[in-house]
């Protein structure tokens, strides 16, 4: 379990607080240790010197692949006492993690895998728990940016940000904003110092020179210099203050415009500032600079600062089927011909994109990049046509790129990102043509809006056409969050009944349906657009509530990449299950992307179905009847009893002890956790008792009573009364003299097979279970298949990652083959042959037998051989994979609905 970084920083508090009562100082380490969530019998053996624990020299503290604590006397080198104890073979030997110098006075910390030094006085370093994360399973996302310089710097900005908080009361939203602001500046000037925007490294040696140790007047230093930086150079309020602030140049009147207070600093906050323009601001991506500056405000997020950083590649999966694939080809056709290159440069000058969920704009700074390299290339074949190197003129500006986003830093965040951006792609332009545009003073920096985009009006933001109704070439894209169910505020939940209010059940879908609706009706006359989303949206109910509408408006999914893992560089490797969809109304032609073995393929195909596959728009509805001739499926029983009419293993044998005659009375009862693993519950059964046989058994009299006074307090009911049976199950579908087959709802995705089976009808279903009472063997082989699980993958819904089963979306709309009686008898014949097979391992689960790396040979044989049979029933030539199964199942769906409506 992950230990709660609040109860790390209070525990550091106390142990700090106590320091000076320890008797043994090393016992401040074992605290240390403790407040990190290290197991008490680790640090007991450590503290007896278990040699399978501690490692330390001379009695100092350490602890095996974790952390080695050095006490030195006051007065000590710190430093030299790091460096040496960094030489020494027992670091190396024992994969130490942390070297901790310390004389309790200062600490001095290196964190060997991330490379990272902490210099801290003791008392401030609850202040600084979050270096010591990975020792509480927080581990630093070191190389998700092939620049050390990205991670680096978030981690000092960080830091800094947490010594400002302690200084300052930030406890009104305008303290906050103000902050955001500073803290841009001031990403700005170090930026600026290391690119040549200032004078190198000016903007740092200043405040080394003209501030006070102690930080006392770099607040006011601040403030008059940012208010220099708002000022052209004759300007005569800035030329009668001293050459330390008019030595810097004007940079313009928006990043400094507003007269936005500046945080108080001390001597640790003036220090920590100036350690942060030691780094090489030089380096920094601002495609990932927002997303790492993001996590600077949230200490929380910095031990995962990669789950934030969205990578270079799955951006360009978006951008570049939307936009830039079409503009190549373009560029191809047009490589002959000047008039077609210029107007190809004309075209790309009314090129806009929007980000209607920014955040710090990572898809607007890739897209703005993308578009300046194809600017150059077009440029390039001009140059080829006239075998000289002609005299160009960027035409693209930021002012073609729009953003919203509802978090005030992340916007902040990404208008600096844009500006740093155009200064590295014109000075990648001066580098290929000699001369690019003045750095400074900056010029406008894109559109970005701090807002709720879904209660804005994108068209009055980003509009279509300019004043003369001459249209623009707009693209929407980005990654708006996902939130399924459980995950959605109210507010949230508000935004979708106001955009999607037209829509029936609109609540059933995922908060991102929301962005592909409001951007399907921006597009409809005109544009395109491609978002990244959870694959959940094409499945289950989803796509029927969505879909129909948004084709309904004559828009088409143009490309789409099927599901795949969205993964990041955090520790956990969290993951995903994405799809990126493209819609537009007007697609040259439509394209699947699919990765197989970590390869991309892609396909042309004739149309692209809401379950990205290729096939009709048509979308599954949930039925409340099998389409075919198939036994009817169904809920198991509810108990709604409070868990009073069930038990446990122990409850029951207590119950028939103390009153043996309840025995008769007493059944399995089976979920779906309880059918795989084979885990065993009860159940009271009294369908038939009287009220006397019921009296007759205390213990069982209890229970029911126990039912009758919740039923009357909860008030729930259905057709019936259901106080009024409390010896009942409140919903009753077992089969009174058949077996069925079970289905579990849920089951997971690594599993090759469903695991299904057949149960006697004395076994009590619950309602985790669905049944088909006298379920045959036929129905048995082919749910069991390949080709239903695969059904299932794509119009059924998902329990986080596990399959999700539903009787009126996934049975009952399974388009089942037609078939002949021999056919059938040799399903039933394989079908037996995969329930023998499972007998051959008495006393294993079903958990145990479809484990995909415990699964047995004969049993997996058994099914491919079952599997075989069942595709065949479909065609005779074999399906190459499930995409084409289920585009197989799609065209067979779509008969029988054809076939429903025609009344046939």
């Amino acid at each position: 379990m992950a230990v709660n970084q609040a109860d790390i920083l209070n525990s550091l508090e106390a142990n700090c607080a106590k320091l000076n009562h320890y008797d043994d100082k090393k016992e401040f380490f074992y605290d240390f240790l403790h407040a990190y969530g290290l197991p008490k019998n680790t640090i007991t053996l450590l503290r007896k010197g278990d040699a399978s624990r501690s490692v330390g020299l001379d009695g100092d503290v350490a602890l095996n692949r974790k952390i080695y604590f050095k006490e030195v006397e006051k007065g000590a080198d710190l430093e030299a006492a790091l460096a040496n104890l960094l030489l020494e073979d027992v670091i190396t030997k024992n994969k130490i993690r942390f070297a901790v110098v310390t004389d309790f006075e200062t600490l001095l910390a290196h964190d060997i895998d991330a490379d990272d030094r902490l210099s801290t006085e003791i008392e401030l370093l609850p202040k600084q728990y979050a270096f010591f994360l990975p020792l509480a399973g927080y581990e630093k996302a070191i190389m998700f940016s092939e620049h050390p310089a990205d991670i680096r710097a978030s981690e000092k900005m960080g830091r800094l940000f947490d010594q400002i908080k302690q200084i300052n009361d930030l406890s009104k939203p305008e303290d906050i904003h103000a902050l955001n602001v500073f803290l841009t500046r001031l990403l700005f000037c170090y930026y600026a110092e290391d690119t040549g925007l200032f004078k190198e490294g000016q903007f740092t040696s200043t405040i080394k020179s003209v501030t006070q140790e102690d930080g006392c007047d770099l607040s006011s230093f601040l403030t008059r210099l940012f208010y220099v930086l708002n000022r052209p150079d004759s300007a005569n309020t800035r030329n009668v203050l001293p050459a330390h602030y008019t030595d810097f140049p004007y940079v313009n009147g928006s990043l400094f415009a507003a007269a936005e207070p500046v945080p108080e600093f001390n001597g640790a906050a003036r220090k920590l500032l100036i350690d942060c323009g030691t780094l090489d601001w030089s380096e920094i991506n601002p495609d990932i600079f927002g997303s790492m500056f993001q996590a600077v405000v949230d200490t929380e997020q910095r031990g995962n600062l990669g789950q934030h950083y969205t990578s270079v590649t799955n951006i360009m999966r978006v951008i570049q089927p939307l936009a830039f694939d079409g503009l190549y080809e373009d560029l191809e056709k047009a490589r002959k011909s000047e008039t077609k290159l210029q107007a190809l440069l004309e075209r790309i000058s009314r090129v806009h994109f929007f980000d209607p969920c920014c955040g710090s704009f990572n898809f607007g700074i890739i897209a703005y990049k993308e578009l300046r390299r194809f600017e150059m290339a077009v440029m390039d074949a001009l140059n080829d046509l006239h075998d000289q190197n002609q005299m160009y003129f960027s035409s693209i500006t930021l002012d073609q790129f729009y953003g919203i986003e509802i978090d005030d830093f992340a916007a902040e965040i990404a208008v600096l990102s844009l500006w740093i951006a155009e200064h590295q792609m014109n000075n990648a332009f001066k580098e290929k043509f000699g001369h690019a545009p003045a750095s400074l003073p900056l010029g406008k920096a894109g559109n970005i809006l701090c807002a709720n985009s879904l209660r804005v009006d994108w068209r009055e933001f980003c509009p279509k056409a300019d004043a003369n109704g001459k249209p623009y070439e707009v693209y929407l894209c980005g990654n708006p969050p996902f939130l399924g169910n459980a995950a959605r505020s109210s507010e949230q939940l508000e935004d979708m009944d106001f955009v999607l209010s037209t829509f029936k059940s609109n609540r059933k879908v995922d908060y991102i349906a929301t962005f592909f609706w409001k951007g399907a009706q921006y597009i409809q006359d005109g544009g395109a657009l491609a978002f990244v989303s959870t694959n959940s949206i094409c499945q289950g109910v989803q796509p029927s509530i969505l879909w129909q509408p948004i084709f309904d408006l004559g828009i088409d999914i143009d490309f789409a990449y099927q599901s795949f893992s969205w993964t990041n560089n955090a520790k956990d490797k969290a993951a995903v299950h994405v799809v990126i969809i493209g819609l537009n109304s007007k697609p040259k032609q439509k394209t699947i992307y699919k990765e197989v073995d970590g390869v991309i393929q892609k396909s042309v195909v004739k149309n692209i179905s809401p379950y990205l596959t290729d096939g009709s728009n048509l979308a599954v509805n949930a039925v409340s009847k099998p389409l075919c001739e198939i036994s009817p499926m169904v809920f198991g029983s509810m108990a709604n009893d409070g868990g009073n009419l069930l038990m446990t293993y122990d409850e029951k044998e207590v119950l028939v002890n103390k009153n043996p005659s309840a025995a008769k009375w007493v059944k399995q009862f089976m979920g779906a956790s309880e059918f795989i693993k084979n885990n065993l519950r009860y159940c009271l059964w009294l369908v038939d008792a009287t009220p006397e046989e019921i009296k007759s058994m205390p213990l069982v009299e209890n229970r029911v009573q126990a039912v009758k006074d919740m039923r009357l307090a909860s008030n729930r009911s259905t057709t019936r009364n259901l106080s009024s049976t409390p010896h009942l199950f409140g919903e009753i579908r077992q089969p009174k003299s058949c077996g069925y087959i079970a289905f579990p709802q849920t089951s997971s995705e690594r599993r090759e097979y469903i695991p299904i089976g057949f149960m006697d009808s004395n076994v009590i279903a619950s309602s985790k279970l669905f049944i088909i009472p006298n379920g045959s063997f036929y129905e048995f082989g082919v749910l069991t298949s390949t080709i239903h699980k695969t059904w299932l993958a794509a119009v059924g819904g998902r329990m986080k990652s596990d399959y999700s089963y539903s009787s009126s979306v996934v049975y009952n709309t399974f388009p089942w083959a037609e078939t002949t009686k021999p056919q059938r008898d040799h399903i039933e014949a394989l079908a037996k042959e995969v329930l023998l097979t499972r007998e051959d391992y008495v006393g294993r689960s079903l958990a145990e037998l479809y484990d995909p790396d415990k699964m047995p040979d004969s049993l997996r044989a058994a099914h491919k051989a079952l599997d075989l049979a069942v595709d065949k029933l479909y065609r005779d030539a074999p399906f190459r994979d499930n995409t084409e199964r289920l585009e197989h199942l799609f065209g067979r769906y779509e008969k029988l609905i054809a076939k429903e409506k025609a009344g046939e």
